[in-house]
């Protein structure tokens, strides 16, 4: 369901910890703190679990066309060899399609559109095939490259949301009582909207910074 309906998971898993966190802090945290504390508590749990599952699908999706590139990359390159060794290019490519990627659409048209070239104008179908598969292997690896070359910025981010609420977790076991002050405090419940904010503008800039040497956004 998260990859194929991820709009909806989100949503249901969002609703979910928004009621949780409502009952949790309006009602049973220190005996309860109150409506205020319960509707930010509540929009609270919804904003960070909405993002860690649309990250979370994110992720899995560019994982799933990293896959499907590579799939279609080497299927390309064996359609090349059977090219090479004399089969018809129709029967050669109705037997590469069972095998094809439904992620690497764009692929298949590049591979439609070189068969097209070789069959009007006479090019060697076998030669033109094996460039678009070296082509998509250079890719493949520069975009491997891209990709662990923005580890640290990745990971940084990471921390950056997570340790504020690392911190609020020590607080409360040290009896700070920083929830109480954070979701029942008018103060409190704007200082936290304000970092919610900065913590959305710092994904936003290095979602930019990532997407800026081509991996395709944070």
């Amino acid at each position: 369901m998260l990859v194929h309906r991820p709009k909806t998971t989100a949503a249901c898993v969002a609703v979910a910890a928004a009621l949780l966190a409502a009952w949790l802090a309006g009602y049973r945290h220190q005996g309860g703190l109150g409506p205020l504390a319960a509707a930010t508590g509540g929009t609270v749990a919804a904003v960070y679990t909405a993002a860690a599952v649309t990250a979370w699908h994110r992720a899995l999706r560019r994982k799933r066309r990293r896959d499907a590139e590579r799939a279609a990359a080497d299927t390309v390159a064996y359609l090349a060899a059977d090219l090479a060794a004399g089969t018809d290019p129709v029967r050669a490519l109705a037997a590469a399609e069972p095998d094809w990627p439904a992620e690497a659409a764009a692929t298949a048209a590049r591979l439609r559109a070189a068969l097209t070239i070789a069959a009007e104008l006479g090019a060697p179908a076998a030669g033109l095939c094996r460039r678009l598969a070296e082509h998509l292997r250079e890719t493949e690896q520069s975009n491997a490259r891209a990709h662990a070359q923005t580890a640290s910025i990745r990971t940084t981010a990471a921390l950056l949301i997570a340790l504020p609420l690392a911190g609020v977790g020590f607080g409360e076991m040290l009896g700070a009582q920083p929830i109480a002050f954070l979701l029942a405090n008018p103060l409190g419940t704007a200082g936290v909207a304000t970092a919610m904010g900065l913590q959305a503008a710092g994904a936003a800039w290095t979602a930019a910074l990532i997407g800026s040497v081509g991996t395709g956004g944070a």
